[in-house]
């Protein structure tokens, strides 16, 4: 058995214990930097251990080596999606609050990915214009989107020029505690998150999938972009697995 194979186990065998907090193949590095995250202002903006295991293994599946997460919060998801990237990948991590991205940058170095992920201070529609303006369009295999609700639609036309035809676009939040399905409720981010959803249903460009956790209320939607021709689309997923 090699080292790597033994540290691995060391890390399952901490996770899977009762007494450190049950949650099934959730590495040690993470589990800390959720703790971590609980203490702080905004934690629950945090994604479940389980919605990132989710994304980790979408990356893996599609053997994605370039992608990309609009709004990182203290940097959980994005660290689950950089420790499975093989060597020479590129995780862009945009985010517009620099205490948060501190925490996320203090994590990747601990993991040892720091390489592999290029962090993005600012607002995140501006570094996503940058990057096409910079020819980089077509060129990324998977997108996760947990960040401004009102700015969905504008995230989605962007992320569909830079992540190529069959690449994977997950979106998070897009049933928003149930609200999206009650008309009574028509607050500013409800109204952008119910006609986002409108929006992507009628989109031929993408394929659309939706993944729900009803523990919590989250959901997920993901969509496949697709080309001009039908039988090459790309990949949209919206989802709902957080409130």
């Amino acid at each position: 058995m090699t080292r790597g194979n033994t540290d691995l186990e060391a890390e399952l065998s901490y996770s899977l214990s009762p007494a450190k907090g049950f949650w099934p193949g959730e590495l040690r590095i993470l589990r800390e930097l959720r703790e971590e995250t609980a203490t702080m202002h905004g934690s629950q903006m945090q994604v479940s251990p389980d919605q990132a295991q989710l994304l980790a293994m979408l990356v893996q599946i599609l053997g994605a080596g370039r992608c990309i997460e609009v709004g990182v919060y203290t940097g959980y998801s994005s660290l689950a999606v950089a420790l499975v990237l093989p060597e020479g990948s590129q995780l862009v991590a945009c985010e517009r609050d620099a205490k948060s991205l501190e925490v996320a940058s203090r994590y990747y170095e601990r993991a040892g990915v720091s390489e592999k992920v290029k962090v993005k201070l600012g607002l995140a529609a501006d570094t996503l214009k940058s990057m096409i303006q910079n020819g980089e369009g077509s060129s990324y295999d998977f997108a996760f989107v947990d960040a401004e609700k009102k700015m969905y639609q504008d995230y989605f036309e962007l992320l569909l020029q830079l992540v190529r035809v069959g690449g994977v676009i997950v979106i998070d939040n897009v049933l928003w505690h149930g609200r999206v399905a009650d008309p009574l409720v028509n607050d500013s981010k409800t109204v952008s998150i119910r006609n986002f959803n409108r929006n992507l249903m009628e989109d031929s460009r993408v394929s659309i999938s939706m993944a729900l956790k009803t523990a919590g209320d989250k959901s997920l939607v993901i969509s496949t972009a697709a080309g001009s021709n039908q039988k090459h689309k790309k990949a949209a997923s919206v989802s709902n697995f957080k409130n």
